[in-house]
């Protein structure tokens, strides 16, 4: 339900929605977050836009793409 953002690290946009919901707003702080920072550094752009559009979603009260893609996935 969700596609890698990161290759070298494994992170998908979900880990990356996730830690945008917990507050983190900046793609390095959210790879630190989850447990290494960017290596190679190719998906950072990608990264952040995720980690934009879902501060957005959240702060708007919508609900994520992440809860979207989990009730769609239970739906199947």
């Amino acid at each position: 339900c969700s596609m890698y953002v990161c290759s070298c690290n494994g992170y998908r946009d979900a880990d990356l929605r996730e830690v945008a919901r917990e507050g983190i707003s900046c793609a390095v702080e959210a790879y630190n977050a989850l447990g290494n920072g960017p290596c190679c550094g190719n998906c950072l752009d990608c990264a952040q836009d995720i980690i934009d559009r879902a501060r957005l979603e959240f702060a708007a009260g919508a609900p994520s793409a992440v809860d979207r893609a989990t009730r769609d996935c239970r739906s199947a």
